[in-house]
């Protein structure tokens, strides 16, 4: 029989199309059937903004969003980026336009003058590479400013060339904040922020313990505070504010113990006052370090002794039901908690480094063990009962084991079981970089700080240069100037006070925003003049 191919081209827009058609057993060409489908994909990019809408005050800056390039078989290379739809004035940072490289982001936020009115803005990322182009758009809501914050000017402690807000203290504490770890710590400015005495040869304190008192608090704080041997003992001082510091007491002498230290007090409802602390080894008792247990009815006898009280190796607690108990080292965590009556001591046994123990006492200071309370190594240091809207959470703190930089936390309904702890912060000054101690600072159901002992540049681990630092929980406010520049806070002042720079003209005009201690939610916003070296005190209406 015959073999035929009938072959029909035809050509459309350009492009060549072969038909095949065989008749019979002929085998076809290469060039029909199972040959090249035509040229590969043509490589390109997408953008897109995240997210797609938020909204800020006239006058202020943005919450950033992030611009995302994404290569696309097999693009690289840069996109640039040009924001179009801004008003006159508006500005970005960085400024348009911008360059995004593929497979990258680029975080972008944005300052609406204060002359804008408010209302919304349909804005447009308009990315380009070369003939490609693509775009994204963002929905952006200006709001105006609410002016249900003001500030009032007062008398202050101002630095030359200082703004200082007071009224900014955290409120009622918030367990979803906490639980969430969304927190505003501003570190005092003062570093440290209470040193010890120089009357004497060795100076130096940590360990301190702030306890509430109707007019403000006493600071225990154990170390050597000015003395003229290397012994630590228990001291105190009264303060309303932070900021000055009176009546510094000695409490506990060392007596028969080598040191005495790490300090906490529990005061109950007749004015008595229940105080745990280490009482370090003495040469040849044989007994280790051990908490050790003291009381006083007014605060200035102790133990039955005017105070100085001379520390007894007789001081030191029973506990019954744990066995290894006088023969192990409990040195630095040591806390105790009057939880409705009952007596809580938290503790570290050195033999058992990754748990924090918990025991139990009627009468003081006889204990009966409980079991573990935390899975850690590091060394609790404080434990407070707050109770708010009928709940009461129990807070406790933690210093790092090693290599001793952070300051940590664990939030729990139940007081035996603490749930994995968090870090509240870490260190940030080399005179800060051996956190021995903390304590948290409370009025009432309020958290407002963190106290800390540490290093003062001394070699790391040596307790000689050792003084006490503040961290303070506080509502967040940021200042953007007429241009779009912002002012943080510098740090703070004590618990209720933050200093931010002036502006170089020595007047500082623009929007301030005010966010609670979370640093998210916002509280209200107003229009601002103030001057250089004046203090003033915020108001909420």
């Amino acid at each position: 029989m015959m073999r035929r191919m009938r072959a029909k081209l035809r050509a459309s827009k350009g492009s060549l199309v072969i038909y095949c058609v065989s008749f019979g057993m002929v085998p076809l060409l290469a060039s029909c059937g199972g040959g090249s489908s035509g040229p590969p994909p043509q490589q390109d990019f997408s953008v897109s903004v995240t997210p797609s809408a938020t909204s800020m005050i006239v006058g202020t800056v943005s919450p950033p969003v992030v611009i995302t390039v994404a290569g696309q078989n097999g693009f690289t290379g840069q996109v640039s980026i040009e924001i179009s739809g801004l008003p006159p004035g508006a500005t970005s940072s960085p400024v348009t336009p911008f360059k995004v490289s593929t497979s990258g982001n680029q975080q972008v936020v944005l300052f609406i003058p204060p002359t804008m009115q408010s209302g919304t803005l349909s804005l447009q990322f308009e990315a380009t590479s070369g003939i490609h182009f693509h775009s994204a758009p963002l929905t952006l809501t200006v709001m105006p400013v609410s002016g249900t914050v003001g500030l009032q000017e007062v008398p202050g402690q101002v630095a030359a060339g200082t703004i200082e807000i007071q009224g900014l203290s955290a409120g009622t504490f918030n367990p979803t904040s906490w639980q969430q770890n969304i927190l505003n710590w501003v570190p005092d400015v003062r570093t440290p922020m209470l040193a010890a005495q120089t009357t004497g040869l060795y100076q130096n304190i940590y360990a301190p313990w702030p306890l509430e008192q109707p007019n403000g608090w006493r600071l225990f704080y154990g170390g050597w505070d000015g003395q003229d041997v290397p012994f630590d003992q228990i001291f105190s001082v009264t303060t309303s504010d932070f900021l000055s510091f009176a009546n510094r007491d000695h409490i506990i002498a060392n007596g028969g113990f080598l040191n005495v230290n790490n300090v906490n007090v529990q005061q109950l409802s007749d004015g008595s006052l229940h105080m745990i602390c280490t009482g370090g080894q003495a040469a040849n008792s044989g007994i280790g370090d051990k908490p050790v247990y003291f009381s006083s009815p007014d605060g200035v006898t102790w133990n039955g002794t005017p105070e100085p009280y001379s520390a007894q190796l007789t001081d030191v607690i029973s506990m019954q039901g744990y066995a290894p108990f006088n023969s192990d080292n409990f040195n630095g965590a040591n806390v105790l908690l009057n939880d409705n009556g009952t007596w809580v001591l938290y503790f570290k046994d050195w033999s058992q480094f990754d748990t924090t123990y918990r025991a139990i006492a009627v009468t003081l200071p006889n204990f009966q063990f409980q079991g573990a309370a935390l899975k850690s190594n590091d060394f609790v240091q404080d434990v407070k009962k707050i109770t708010v809207s009928g709940q009461s959470w129990y807070l406790m703190g933690l210093v790092e084991a090693d290599p001793k930089l952070s300051i940590f936390y664990s939030l729990t309904r139940d007081p035996a079981n603490f749930p994995s702890q968090q870090t509240l912060f870490n260190h940030l000054y080399a005179l800060e970089t051996n956190i021995v101690a903390m304590s948290f600072v409370t009025r009432g159901s309020q958290v407002l700080g963190i106290l800390y002992g540490a290093d003062q540049g001394t070699p790391s681990g040596d307790l000689t240069g050792n003084a006490i630092f503040g961290r303070w929980l506080q509502k967040k406010v940021v200042i953007t100037n007429t241009l779009g520049l912002q002012y943080f806070a510098q740090g703070s002042y004590g618990p209720d006070r933050q200093w931010f720079q002036g502006s170089s003209s020595g007047t500082l005009e623009g929007t301030m925003v005010v966010y609670a201690e979370d640093g998210i939610t916002p509280l209200g916003s107003s229009l601002v003049t103030l001057a250089a070296g004046k203090s003033y005190s915020l108001v909420l209406q």
